[in-house]
């Protein structure tokens, strides 16, 4: 029996097209993993690279995939990192923001290995995942699950705050996803050719996940939804345009009346602002805070507007000309704005380098138009939630590049070309490495 096994893990190991297949496999599985636990996906693709390397080629595929202008763009903004730390002092903290930005190398992996036919089980797992999420939070909101649930010692999830449910991501982060899914199953509701019964029960999901936003606390996720069906009735559906702005005038509506928490944050906000625009400007409130960094990261932007302060030294540079009083700003690790904080980091040059990325991404060649969507929304969506946050807290980038990977190629693309696939044999080879790991 021990000589069959080592027979058959020697045959897939020297199999480049078994070993791509189950590199097509972990990275379902990782999707799925996105919205869910960061740990375990982090396990998952640290196997695909194994597997890469396993493979053999590896400068082959990496030059192959080096070849492709959006691949560049994203090496190109972790070099300007890497650069940016000659002229920092803060060493450490800059190394903590080069490894924040190395995510966007994952493209390479992921754009060498996949399979055009496993597009749709990678954009199905990131939406399953996501359902799995969203059933949790209802289950939390209605009492029926913890808000903190641990067992034997592991810590599967807890809320970001007692009646916030935001089971296992960030509230900004969750927020934010739940706005690309309902993005995703709308573009497939209207456009795809599914069958009914599954157009209705998207439709459903559409549906609860809008609630959801809106029963969770992260503002970005509201601000998110709104300029996405703003863009939307503009760019897609602008014969709907009148129609679609009253469908959002009412979902807010809706949202207030029925969500305290948005009420509570809704009533936050205007109070935030009220105390930004009095006589002496208040900076210790939620918004206030982002608007007193953004007000002295200028400042700093003004003495170095070329190539910045250096990878590490943003923060402590805005906290040098940041009056005492001012403790919320003190207390803060990062600018809670990529685009701002690649401007005060690197400068003019750096956020260039940045936008090099959108640049790329929007004059891409992608024939299939549901794919084309995925790519535009999914950037948008991503470009909207960092106007509130950054990439160090290990979902966006990831979540960006993933689907950029799917949304870049043809599902007539075959990197696995000797072996006939089967969906079910690939869900069961799937679901048993989710168990094994």
């Amino acid at each position: 029996m021990i000589e069959n096994l080592r027979v058959n893990i020697k045959k897939v190991v020297t199999d480049k097209d078994s070993l791509t297949l189950w590199m097509n496999n972990l990275l379902v599985l990782y999707v799925f993993l996105l919205p869910i636990s960061q740990t375990i996906k982090s396990t998952v693709f640290s196997l695909m690279v194994l597997l890469f390397i396993v493979r053999g080629d590896v400068l082959s595929h990496i030059k192959g995939a080096m070849k492709n202008k959006i691949v560049q763009a994203f090496l190109y903004f972790f070099i300007a990192y890497l650069v940016g730390m000659l002229w920092s002092e803060n060493l450490s903290e800059g190394f903590l923001w080069v490894k924040s930005v190395k995510y966007g190398l994952y493209l390479i992996v992921f754009y060498s290995i996949i399979d055009g036919r496993y597009i749709d089980k990678v954009i199905g797992a990131f939406i399953l995942g996501m359902l799995v999420s969203e059933l949790v939070s209802y289950g939390m909101l209605f009492g029926i699950m913890p808000w903190n649930l641990s067992i034997g010692g592991i810590n599967f999830y807890e809320a970001y705050t007692i009646n916030d449910p935001s089971p296992f991501l960030h509230h900004i982060h969750y927020g934010v996803a739940l706005v690309l899914v309902v993005m995703m199953l709308s573009q497939k509701v209207i456009y795809s050719k599914q069958n009914i019964v599954m157009k209705f029960f998207m439709a459903i999901f559409i549906v609860t996940a809008t609630l959801n936003i809106f029963v969770t606390g992260g503002r970005t996720g509201y601000m998110t939804f709104l300029l996405l069906l703003s863009f939307l009735s503009i760019s897609y559906l602008k014969k709907y345009a009148i129609e679609l702005v009253l469908a959002i005038m009412l979902v807010f509506s809706v949202a207030y009346s029925i969500s305290p928490l948005f009420k509570d944050k809704v009533t936050q906000t205007q109070e935030s602002i009220s105390g930004l625009f009095s006589k002496e400007p208040e900076f210790d409130t939620s918004l206030g805070i982002r608007a007193g960094i953004y007000y002295y990261a200028f400042e700093i932007v003004k003495e170095n507007p070329i190539i910045g302060v250096g990878s590490g030294d943003s923060m402590d540079e805005i906290k040098k000309i940041t009056p005492q009083k001012w403790n919320g700003i003190h207390s803060q690790p990062h600018e809670h704005n990529q685009f701002l904080s690649v401007l005060v980091k690197l400068g003019i040059v750096g956020l260039s380098i940045f936008f090099n990325i959108y640049y790329q991404i929007f004059r891409y060649k992608q024939d299939e138009k549901d794919l084309r969507f995925i790519m535009i929304i999914t950037t948008l969506t991503i470009a909207f939630g960092i106007l509130t946050t950054q990439f160090n807290l290990r979902f966006f980038l990831p979540l960006w590049v993933a689907m950029l990977a799917v949304s870049m190629i043809s599902r007539e693309r075959k990197t696995i070309v000797n072996i006939k696939l089967d969906d079910n044999t690939q869900l069961l080879q799937i679901v048993s490495a989710g168990v094994f790991i």
